[in-house]
């Protein structure tokens, strides 16, 4: 069972201040949540960037006692909140169904977007609990084909410095808009990730501090 933490508020000017999920409280649980992402160790901007000091504040705050349960999270929301990042650390794909359920039930019923991604598209389980509500996170534009065939919203890691551009079946890739205007939109006033909603495939230029290990995986 994984542990999710809601923090009520986020400093990320990327996405803007809204609730964000991150898997943990360790960054071993944190790892453990992303086995089988072959971007775990070469190219994931979060397990090698500033997320991991954000992860450990948030680990001693937990430690001593404060809520990061999703109510608490809701709660504590700004009212400039339009959605919910699920997550900003750790891959939350593998969780049951009835949790799946849970969580989008008490977002939605907070008037909120759940805007989040995970590259355990293929397992049944985890097809079974978020298609539909979440974005298949791929590597590369052939691989996005895949999951779009089996009914996925996308979100695809592109090379770096890429633009708007196409999948190899035709189907559009549009760069993240807040990577676009260099956080002049944020993902909060954008919300084209949300998984339960139509869209094009969301393209993400390699970024951070192993892009060109990122770059070598989006150019197949």
């Amino acid at each position: 069972m994984l542990n999710i933490l809601w923090a009520a508020t986020s400093n990320n000017s990327k996405t803007g201040n809204v609730p964000t999920a991150w898997v943990g409280p360790t960054r071993e649980e944190a790892r453990a949540s992303c086995a089988g992402c072959p971007l775990l160790d070469k190219g994931c901007y979060a397990h090698s960037g500033t997320p991991l000091a954000a992860l450990a504040s948030i680990r001693r705050a937990f430690d001593k006692g404060r809520d990061y349960t999703l109510k608490a999270a809701l709660k504590g929301a700004r009212r400039s909140a339009r959605m919910v990042r699920y997550t900003a650390i750790g891959d939350g794909g593998r969780v049951p169904t009835t949790v799946a359920d849970g969580i989008v039930s008490a977002v939605k019923a907070a008037g909120l977007d759940l805007v989040g991604y995970t590259h355990h598209w293929r397992e049944q389980p985890v097809a079974d609990a978020w298609r539909g509500r979440l974005m298949a996170s791929c590597d590369n534009v052939t691989e996005a084909d895949a999951a779009l065939a089996a009914g996925w919203r996308v979100a695809v890691v592109l090379p770096a410095n890429s633009g708007d551009t196409v999948t190899p079946g035709g189907r559009t890739v549009k760069v993240c808009p807040a990577i676009k205007t260099d956080g002049r939109i944020t993902c909060n006033d954008c919300r084209l990730c949300d998984g339960s909603k139509r869209g094009p495939v969301i393209g993400f230029p390699a970024h951070g501090n192993q892009t060109k290990a990122a770059d070598i995986g989006a150019a197949v």
